[in-house]
């Protein structure tokens, strides 16, 4: 087998990248050794690709973190490829995950409305956007290390990864993980429905019409107590300031 590397192979090993924790990045981690059995390569190889695609992250730049110093331009242009268009590498490298791992992708997925799913080519569209949620939630939930990112609920069954701005507004921003925030069900829908915002200092906002509702012990506890300080945030894609302002635009302008 030829040592250069494949699109396919990058791919893959770019969507693990965006799915475990920097300190991960190791030869015995057992999604690494997962993913070079599926591919053909060695853990170690696998782990030095992931390394590679550090040197382009701006947030570890911004750390002072490099990565290896022998990332290719095929590297480059994988991480470019994805990081320009969500949607597309998220539900293609989704697709390209599955068929080699032959796990069964389902055809509906439950989140979906339904007017997405009632058109003629609903079957392929369907699995789709499938694909494209199982990655966007991986995405989030990981990079939150599983806890929402208000309350530190580590629950994952309890856990969403919610649209800053949401699925219906903006088709560009659905799979892009700076469009994310790791949140309980209760602060999921608070979020969504106004209630509960971040500031662009990364504060938890709570916003006042809930204040006629108190003395309330509920209000205070899931709501109050989270005002003012500041949420978890995420390893590697954080949630873009600007974004957020679309929402608080909405809810608290």
């Amino acid at each position: 087998m030829s040592n250069n590397w494949t699109r396919e192979q990058l791919i893959l090993a770019f969507n693990l990248y965006c799915k475990i924790p920097f300190g991960q990045f190791h030869e015995r981690n057992t999604e690494v050794i997962k993913l070079a059995r599926l591919i053909g390569r060695t853990p170690a190889s696998v782990a030095m690709k992931l390394s590679n695609f550090v040197s382009f992250d701006p947030h570890h730049k911004a750390r002072g973190i490099r990565g290896l110093a022998n990332a290719s331009k095929m590297d480059k242009a994988i991480w470019e490829e994805a990081t320009n268009n969500w949607n597309v590498f998220g539900e293609e490298s989704e697709q390209l995950l599955a068929e080699i791992s032959g796990e069964k992708i389902d055809a509906v997925s439950p989140q979906v409305p339904l007017e997405l799913i009632t058109k003629p080519t609903e079957a392929e569209r369907s699995v789709k956007i499938r694909l494209g949620q199982q990655f966007f939630r991986k995405i989030v939930l990981a990079d939150y290390d599983y806890r929402c990112c208000i309350c530190g609920m580590p629950l994952h069954k309890l856990l969403i990864a919610s649209h800053i701005v949401p699925w219906r507004d903006r088709e560009d921003l659905r799979l892009n993980p700076h469009n994310g925030l790791c949140l309980c069900a209760l602060h999921d829908k608070a979020f969504d429905t106004g209630y509960l915002s971040v500031d662009e200092e990364y504060r938890t906002l709570v916003n006042p019409i809930v204040d006629q509702y108190l003395p309330n012990d509920a209000i205070s506890s899931t709501l109050k107590i989270y005002a003012g300080r500041k949420i978890q945030l995420p390893e590697k894609f954080w949630p873009d300031i600007n974004f957020i302002a679309l929402h608080n635009q909405f809810y608290f302008s």
